[in-house]
């Protein structure tokens, strides 16, 4: 559901019936997951098509915005 469903269009957290927790720094996380890590944003960078190794990644971004990659410090785990 949340792989195909927006999130400008529904509301995944009450649709799928998650809890959310906090962890370091208020960062929310879903109680029902097996497996949580909580980072601490180190780096940023926005993902530009030119820079693509795979052409097939480019379909996915017909016509609509590119993600900004993160690289964090992990400041918390947590397993279920």
């Amino acid at each position: 559901y949340c792989g195909s469903k927006s999130g400008r269009d529904v509301d995944k957290v009450k649709e799928c019936g998650f809890t959310v927790d906090l962890g370091a720094g208020d960062a929310p996380y879903f109680r029902e997951a097996d497996w949580v890590l909580v980072c601490r944003k180190r780096y940023a960078q926005d993902l530009k098509p030119e820079c693509c190794l795979d052409p097939r990644i480019t379909q996915w971004y017909v016509g609509m915005g590119w993600h900004r990659m993160y690289i964090g410090e992990i400041v918390e785990a947590y397993a279920r």
